[in-house]
């Protein structure tokens, strides 16, 4: 919906909402320099765009901790379902090059609470993931005190993105390992990470750091 149709919207049907949103980390980056910030856009918002930071990279990892807080009127049409409030993040290094990007709907995530999940960049080749945590609350109509009702979209989890770590030490318990889509598996975990019984088991983090030591060994071969 572009803005000049919203405004032939019926006002019944708009509603407002508070958004509260922290731009947490990239991680999985394998660079070792540089310095990285997210331009981020969001559509029918009291703010409509803004930029973090440009931070370092430590580690594989760039934080952040950016916060955003605006008001944003969203549409509720005629079967009580919540419109679309499109989210849009792109991540850059220092001097212009992208690095990736994530488009996300937090209508999703409307009166939910507090949210904090990874999420899988898109055009990366690096398959980074950022974490956002997020709060969308409806406001009250100010005249009659009253809140609208209204349904969540469903929700795509096909972006969520489990923390390298965290898969690790699944596998290295007895039951079976998780299954991984190829496109959200970092670098083929299942060629570095593999089960074994003695008490000389590499820990979650020795195994990430195999993972960026083979990818930059990649990159500069």
């Amino acid at each position: 919906m572009t803005p000049f149709t919203h405004l032939f919207i019926s006002k019944s049907r708009k509603v407002t909402f508070e958004l509260s949103l922290i731009l947490r980390d990239l991680v999985n980056v394998p660079l070792v320099s540089g310095y990285y910030y997210v331009n981020w856009k969001l559509k029918n918002a009291t703010h409509t765009t803004g930029s973090t930071a440009r931070i370092p990279i430590k580690d594989h990892q760039v934080t952040w901790n950016h916060p955003i807080n605006t008001m944003v009127q969203l549409v509720v049409n005629k079967q009580q379902i919540l419109g679309n409030c499109e989210l849009k993040l792109e991540i850059y290094q220092k001097g212009g090059k992208e690095i990736g990007s994530l488009l996300i709907n937090l209508s999703e995530y409307a009166g939910s609470g507090v949210t904090t999940e990874r999420y899988l960049l898109q055009n990366c080749k690096f398959n980074s993931t950022i974490k956002l945590s997020l709060r969308l609350n409806i406001k009250a109509d100010p005249v009659n005190n009253v809140i609208t009702q209204f349904q969540n979209p469903p929700l795509s989890r096909q972006q969520i993105f489990k923390d390298i770590p965290t898969i690790v030490r699944q596998t290295s318990k007895s039951s079976p390992p998780p299954l991984i889509r190829r496109s959200e598996s970092a670098m083929s975990l299942p060629k570095y990470c593999k089960i074994n019984t003695t008490s000389q088991d590499p820990s979650p983090a020795d195994l990430v750091e195999q993972l960026f030591a083979a990818k930059q060994l990649h990159i500069t071969a």
